[in-house]
């Protein structure tokens, strides 16, 4: 009763529903060696850990149920409003693993991806734990809690320390010893947070998954802005979205060597909307061609934005546009107005405005006056407490940290771009032993964190582990393509600037028939 009460309602993670779906799975391929711990104590003495700055509000020896193992299930709740879910198993693999966030965090306890996540680590014998950043999306709905400045420090950072440091504390008092390994795995919002952990709290985990990480949050809100204002003035039509994928996969899908329905690099096909998009005659708008309004506005969306006359943000790789089979096009509900009317990318920039940057802007004009070359005077502050940019990752190299990074190629909702351009630049600042702590593998086809057109269901938690605690760093990572529940093509993942390369014989749905290559 107390989680019906306390996490009333949770938030959309994801604009679209494809049927040909997949996601991260974790543990898919791990068995635990080491043999369990069980408790030195009481789940229900927990409780006597409640003080000043904590408050254990349960703790509840739940029976085994199906396939889910007995466990202590705690909820608890740090100053002034953090509150976090934490479980701990009573035949323990030694091992912490702690989630995270998507959107604007603030996510029910009781949301169906949250129960499974923590239902997973518990059946691979994992310690776990959850938080809702210190707001609930139920009573402050998206970004309205960063008016609270204490919220929005908690959302930017301070609630993964204090969740990390809090689960610590009950698995030392419960099984009498700390956890020999510590893992976070997370995407989107929670994959800003995996890689704000390495950068600011490298000590807390041993490993980290950061799956299409909305690391350049500040610059991915504003871009969000830019982009719907200028759809505001030339629109984009959602009935021809499958023609410009048509065209986009009919330039991009056979760049690297083989025509399989998927843009294996973005980046390397030369797409030109200009150039590559037929024009129709001027005064016609026809079925079959792009007027030039349409094409303005394609070229917007895929070029680089500038800020005060230096480069801002990238523009968007192509290779959303298309719709996976029984699905909606990718852009459809974010970047073009769905049938509702509405648009991820101007709720989300019209949150931020009105929330964070410009606190008190009329909502209903935020996009339509902004201009992103005027001064925004908390722009530095928000780049400090809710971006994950810094580069240097010594300290988390050096305590043998190791990172995965992994993003779609055709993420609609956060540009992959960024992920890149960041992995290049930790590259470059860290030297070319980077492959040896940290690996980026983009996902070509896949939309944001799942689903899309490529093979989008995949484990990254059992490579991290078998990296972490054995030395042998993936050297790929298969993925597959689920259709009504069955496998219908394979193929390995490959760590960045390798891409997948077609060996020109056999099934291409067949991961045997490619190798990681350079490009």
């Amino acid at each position: 009763m107390i989680r019906l009460l306390l996490f009333l309602s949770g938030i959309v993670f994801f604009a679209f529903t494809p049927s040909v779906r997949g996601q991260a799975v974790p543990f898919q391929g791990w068995t635990p060696s080491s043999p369990s711990v069980a408790p030195v104590g009481t789940c229900r003495q927990l409780v006597e850990l409640t003080g000043l700055e904590l408050s254990v509000i349960s703790a509840e020896l739940i029976p085994a149920k199906g396939p889910t193992p007995e466990h202590c299930h705690l909820f608890l709740m740090a100053q002034p409003e953090l509150q976090m879910e934490v479980n701990l198993p009573t035949g323990w693999n030694g091992r912490f693993y702690m989630f995270g966030n998507g959107g604007w965090a603030g996510e029910s306890f009781d949301a169906a991806g949250r129960v499974a996540s923590h239902a997973r680590a518990l059946r691979a014998g994992f310690a776990s734990a959850s938080t809702d950043t210190g707001h609930s999306a139920a009573l402050e709905p998206g970004a309205s809690f960063a008016m609270t400045p204490q919220k929005l420090l908690d959302f930017g950072f301070r609630s993964l320390h204090v969740t990390a440091e809090t689960a610590k504390l009950l698995v030392r008092r419960y099984y009498g010893a700390a956890p020999s390994k510590s893992y976070y795995e997370g995407c989107s919002q929670g994959g800003r947070q995996g890689l704000t952990i390495a950068q600011r709290y490298p000590n807390d985990f041993d490993g980290i998954i950061a799956g299409a990480p909305a690391l350049y949050n500040t610059g991915n809100m504003l871009a969000r802005a830019y982009w719907m204002r200028g759809m505001a003035e030339n629109p984009f039509p959602a009935a021809k979205l499958g023609l410009l994928a048509e065209r986009v996969y009919a330039k991009c899908d056979g760049a690297d060597g083989v025509k399989d329905g998927v843009i294996s690099d973005p980046l390397r096909c030369g797409f030109k909307a200009a150039q590559d998009l037929p024009r129709c005659v001027a005064g016609k708008n026809e079925a079959s061609c792009f007027t030039a309004a349409e094409i303005a506005s394609a070229e917007r969306i895929y070029g680089d934005i500038s800020r005060q006359g230096k480069r801002f943000f990238p523009g968007w790789p192509v290779g959303a546009e298309v719709a996976p089979p029984g699905g909606q096009s990718g852009w459809l509900g974010q970047e073009v107005r769905g049938a509702n009317g509405g648009s991820v990318w101007a709720n989300y920039g019209t949150d931020f405005l009105r929330y964070m940057a410009t606190p008190g802007i009329d909502p209903e004009r935020a996009i339509s006056t902004f201009d992103l070359d005027k001064e925004i005077p908390r722009l530095q502050y928000l780049q400090q407490v809710i971006d994950a940019t810094d580069s240097d990752l010594s300290a988390f190299r050096q305590r043998g940290g190791k990172l995965i990074l992994y993003f779609g190629w055709a993420d609609p909702q956060v540009n992959p771009r960024v992920a890149v351009e960041y992995y290049d630049q930790v590259a470059t600042r860290m030297g070319p032993s980077t492959g040896e702590f940290a690996r980026l593998f983009m996902v070509p086809g896949m939309f944001h964190c799942r689903g899309g057109v490529g093979t989008s269901s995949f484990d990254m938690a059992t490579p991290l582990l078998q990296w972490v605690e054995a030395g042998a760093a993936p050297a790929s990572i298969p993925a597959s393509q689920i259709a009504s529940g069955k496998a219908v093509r394979t193929r390995p993942l490959c760590p960045h600037p390798q891409i997948a390369r077609y060996s020109g014989s056999g099934s291409i749905d067949d991961a045997a028939n490619f190798r990681c290559v350079a490009p």
